[in-house]
């Protein structure tokens, strides 16, 4: 298989670039898409549209983990049966995975629209913003097969050495929504209906594109291939959890200091912060099929070196944005605020303030992929609570007891800062340990 001789034999640089740039541009163009949806809903709607999308994310981002965890995890599973050789068992593993997410997904859509009227109010949403909140999140969680699937076909044709194709599917999404998204919220003045079908609609066709470049073959899994789906994906899931339930406890504070204006100015530089944090996430889904199957290869080498060049690039990405969002901030933030000039003032002060997480935050992001692709959940699954909640919460709740609203703001950075003195050390370990059960001195 082309694939096989590409991972196994490919130079690392050559590997590397070829399945983080289309990644990274991918998960950039899914991030354009939804700073799209803002631009129409600030000027359809304004902020409360705006801070509809932000209290309804929790709810849609821990379904998404949900996706993430089964396809993570039997991505994982699928690479390494590459880098032994059992091709059909990786085939049989990918019709398994895909079956089981249609099924999770299925089950936890179901179970929050029967719970819809206790999760509106445990999302904190008040009479003056339900009205917004009630149809875009319902759509959502109702179509939420169909929102996710680009999250399973887009980690598949990246196992199955096609990695060019994440590019095609980011983009069939990204022009799918802006076309979508003018016909619905300009057109028909839908508001938010409107961006939450466009949403859906976009998502579903990006993932049929790309679903004849997958093998699968006659299901193959059993009960610790299903416990290692979900061991092996938990640090994904648990990442993007913990970031909902980061986000609830941001905008429950938020409502409480400052309003729906802060949740709004939240909203945008969320939109902001997503630039990196989706380009990081994209370089980390880059490097843990090329990792996986090196560990199956039991090929040290290679693995230390894409670890470095992961490394390296993510600190390069960190860089340019915080300049970007250094040098031209107040254009960015324009965009989404309606010439509200105290929306504009609130966001770029939280903007300045979280943009020097950006420096920080790519160590341990990637860290934590490195420990999901040599199958160590526990610590992956560390790291990537600590980056998003339990280093959160503590300077959440006492900086702005000293600093005001500054210290809301300044709680992303110094969680990121607290969470590098547990990821560095960790990371060293698990390298050491790999290098012994290797065979390598």
């Amino acid at each position: 298989m082309l694939q096989n001789v590409s991972l196994e034999n490919g130079c690392v640089k050559k590997l590397f670039i070829k399945f983080s740039i289309p990644s990274i541009l991918g998960m950039l163009i899914v991030s354009m898409q939804t700073m799209i949806d803002g631009m129409f809903l600030s000027r359809a709607v304004g902020a409360e549209g705006l801070a509809a999308v932000n209290l309804s994310m929790p709810i849609v981002n821990i379904i998404m983990s949900i996706a993430l965890m089964v396809c993570t995890g039997g991505g994982v599973l699928v690479s390494i049966a590459n880098g032994r050789k059992e091709f059909e068992k990786s085939k049989g593993l990918t019709s398994f995975t895909l079956f089981l997410l249609l099924g999770v997904l299925i089950f936890t859509s179901l179970l929050v629209l029967l719970n819809f009227d206790y999760i509106l109010k445990l999302l904190g949403v008040t009479n003056e913003i339900k009205k917004y909140v009630i149809p875009y999140l319902s759509i959502l969680v109702a179509g939420s097969i169909f929102y996710n699937i680009p999250i399973f076909t887009e980690t598949f044709v990246r196992i199955n050495g096609k990695p060019n194709l994440v590019f095609v599917s980011g983009t069939t999404a990204f022009l799918t929504n802006v076309i979508l998204d003018y016909i619905f919220i300009v057109n028909l003045k839908m508001g938010v209906e409107g961006a939450a079908i466009s949403t859906t609609l976009a998502n579903m066709l990006a993932g049929l594109v790309l679903f004849p470049n997958i093998n699968f073959g006659k299901i193959y899994g059993n009960l610790n291939d299903l416990k290692k789906i979900f061991t092996n994906g938990s640090s994904e899931c648990l990442t993007t959890v913990s970031s909902a339930v980061t986000i609830y406890i941001f905008n429950i504070v938020i409502m409480k200091n400052i309003g729906i204006l802060g949740v709004s100015a939240l909203t945008i530089v969320f939109y902001i912060n997503s630039i990196i944090i989706i380009s990081l996430y994209g370089l980390s889904q880059a490097l843990q099929p090329i990792i996986s199957y090196n560990l199956g290869a039991k090929n040290m080498e290679k693995i230390i070196d894409v670890l470095k060049l992961s490394f390296v690039s993510g600190a390069g990405i960190g860089v340019v944005t915080f300049l970007i969002v250094l040098i031209f901030n107040k254009n960015i933030i324009t965009i989404f605020s309606k010439n509200n000039i105290e929306l504009i003032e609130l966001t770029k002060q939280a903007s300045y303030i979280i943009s020097f997480s950006y420096l920080l935050s790519f160590f341990n992001i990637i860290s934590s992929s490195f420990h999901t692709a040599i199958e160590k959940p526990v610590e992956s699954a560390f790291i990537a609570l600590g980056r998003t909640i339990i280093f959160v919460l503590i300077p959440l709740f006492t900086l702005p007891l000293f600093l005001g609203n500054i210290g809301i703001w300044l709680s992303i950075p110094v969680a990121e800062l607290l969470c590098l003195f547990f990821s560095v050390p960790l990371t060293l370990t698990s390298i050491k340990k790999l290098r012994n059960n290797l065979n390598f001195k």
